[in-house]
């Protein structure tokens, strides 16, 4: 009997989504990454590189939605080589509308990010990812956003994080 009314409880809890549902959306942006947290492998990993994303999502509300897509933090190069940041993400993300057209954004999830450094050898895991943004909407179906993230790797048996600062694109069908 519990069983038939957890079924029923989600069922009502879909359709309740479902009902008041936004609808599929993909973006993409482009920024600035930066590594932060001890040297892997030799390499300086306190450095700059270039990164974006590419994603896609679905908003169950005007305020909350779920997202997933691959990030890349980008290559930082030192005279030691280089290390590169990459995986694939899922997030929930939360939107508050904070005037006309814009909103403020939320996002937590997960992070399966590969580290790789110069001569081949590279370590993979899945952490915690989060961060904050903005979000101008120019009309129903597009939208300009400024975002902060923070993805956390754990490789070569230590921990660091690599923070992208992004602006982008969404596009809702």
């Amino acid at each position: 009997m519990k069983l038939i009314a957890k079924a029923l409880v989600c069922t009502a809890a879909v359709a309740a989504f479902a009902a008041h549902a936004e609808g599929p959306y993909v973006g993409g942006s482009i920024g600035s990454a930066r590594y932060k947290g001890p040297d892997i492998g030799g390499l300086n990993t306190d450095r700059s590189a270039t990164g974006g994303k590419l994603y896609g999502g679905y908003g169950f509300t005007p305020n909350l939605a779920v997202e997933a897509g691959y990030a890349d933090v980008g290559k930082a190069e030192s005279a030691a080589g280089s290390v590169r940041g990459h995986g694939v993400f899922v997030d929930l993300v939360g939107t508050v509308p904070i005037a006309n057209n814009f909103s403020a954004l939320g996002r937590v999830g997960a992070f399966n990010g590969r580290t790789s450094v110069s001569g081949g050898a590279s370590d993979s895991g899945t952490n915690a990812k989060f961060g904050l943004g903005v979000q101008y909407d120019f009309s129903k179906q597009t939208a300009l956003r400024g975002e902060w993230e923070r993805y956390k790797f754990k490789a070569f048996g230590e921990s660091g994080d690599a923070d992208l600062y992004s602006v982008g694109l969404n596009y809702k069908f």
